[in-house]
């Protein structure tokens, strides 16, 4: 589905009045809750280029330790 700046327009003023009811371009929706109109919103401005996708960035730590048995962690708790 494509969204405009008008239905975007319409839900923020709608949530900033604290109504679950909007209009635009001759069309009216109802939102059965504030939350349905922040993840409505939220989708909307995803459509429109307004929010970038959420990504995830991932640290991955290993450690196979020193020859020996003595581990990097090992060596910098007693400062070797």
């Amino acid at each position: 589905m494509a969204f405009s700046q008008a239905q975007l327009d319409a839900i923020e003023a709608g949530i900033a009045a604290g109504v679950t009811s909007v209009s635009y371009e001759g069309k009216t929706a109802t939102y059965r809750s504030l939350d349905e109109m922040l993840r409505v919103r939220a989708i909307i401005r995803r459509a429109l280029g307004l929010d970038p996708q959420k990504s995830a960035t991932i640290l991955v730590a290993h450690d196979r330790g020193f020859p020996g048995g003595i581990s990097a962690d090992g060596c910098l708790r007693s400062g070797w």
